[in-house]
């Protein structure tokens, strides 16, 4: 009987125990947040500094740009919250079957530069380059198709060409910049050069002859354009929409916390430092992240109901230039519309 009575008892202790140990694991199982370094991680900086969890084990980490989609993608994606470009976001996310997006949290930070010329390019005078040899950071990817969407929305033909020795007089001539620590310096065969921030500033500080003479941003028009946005797993959203809405309503007082006069470089590279793989630099450092870099970072979250319209116009804008790629987001991909 006693060895009844103890078998009995070890049965329920191991039954109770496996319960238990379910419980803690659904738990404290971590709710994962991967972005990108560079502008995107900026938009969590002030949730990184304060490691705002939000009581349900929030972590955080910032990756190589270049592998961000590997995170959201696959049978069972590591990310239930992910910042991303709106291109990659509506290609490998965009039908809504997986993620929803939250809202938009960067808008903009590519801007041309010259050292042949100091003068202001605006939409009346953006025919200037035509005939000129103008090199672009990630010509094939982001930043060369919003560049090659301004200008199909001034009415300017452009030809990419491999070497200067190619350009055209009746077009503007594009050229890959693929390294621009050693393409982006005094005397380069470049008539402008379109890059983003920090690059931006860091080589106008350091290369004295060089000049901002346009900001794609303004060129665009609608207050910029949707860069990076915010995506949540849509077992998250079903399962937990307060945390959903603490985490956007605290990812958009973040843009505030990087401009406020309290908030240091210091503080918020560490924070960025902090998530990354070790071994990593961040983009941004304390010389290089002044309040006019973040600034031209255009750091502000707009929900998915906010710039649904916008996010679909700059979609469609998008696709006509890619040379064949289409961008398209379902209406169920934007959450709270």
């Amino acid at each position: 009987m006693k060895k009844i009575l103890a078998v009995v008892l070890s049965a329920l202790m191991l039954a109770f125990g496996a319960v238990f140990f379910s419980a803690c694991g659904k738990d404290d199982a971590a709710i994962d947040v991967y972005m990108p370094d560079g502008a995107p991680a900026l938009s969590m900086a002030q949730l990184m500094s304060e490691g705002n969890d939000f009581d349900a084990n929030v972590q955080y980490h910032v990756v190589n740009a270049n592998t961000i989609q590997t995170y959201v993608t696959g049978e069972n994606p590591d990310a239930e919250f992910c910042v991303l470009p709106v291109n990659a976001a509506a290609q490998a996310l965009g039908n809504g079957n997986a993620y929803r997006m939250l809202g938009t949290v960067t808008h903009g930070n590519i801007y041309i530069v010259s050292e042949t010329t100091s003068e202001e390019l605006t939409a009346d005078t953006l025919d200037t380059l035509v005939g000129k040899k103008v090199g672009c950071i990630q010509l094939n990817s982001f930043v060369g198709l919003v560049l090659k969407l301004v200008l199909a929305d001034h009415g300017i033909e452009y030809a990419v060409i491999e070497d200067a020795s190619q350009a055209a007089a009746d077009k503007v001539n594009l050229l890959n910049v693929s390294d621009p620590a050693t393409q982006i310096v005094a005397g380069a065969p470049y008539d402008f050069i379109v890059a983003a921030e920090p690059v931006v500033s860091a080589k106008t500080n350091a290369i004295k002859t060089f000049s901002v003479v346009a900001d794609l941003q303004a060129l665009y028009g609608e207050g910029g354009y949707p860069q990076a946005v915010l995506v949540a797993k849509n077992s998250l959203i079903e399962e937990n929409e307060a945390l959903i809405s603490a985490f956007t309503q605290a990812v958009s007082a973040n843009a505030d916390w990087l401009v406020a006069e309290t908030t240091d470089a210091n503080t918020i590279v560490s924070a960025i430092q902090s998530h990354l793989p070790d071994g990593q630099s961040p983009t941004f450092n304390a010389k290089n992240l002044s309040k006019t870099v973040i600034a031209n970072c255009a750091i502000r979250f707009e929900s998915a109901a906010q710039c649904k319209e916008g996010v679909q116009t700059f979609l469609t804008k998008l696709s006509s230039v890619s040379g064949g790629a289409t961008f398209t987001m379902a209406d169920s991909f934007f959450y709270g519309v």
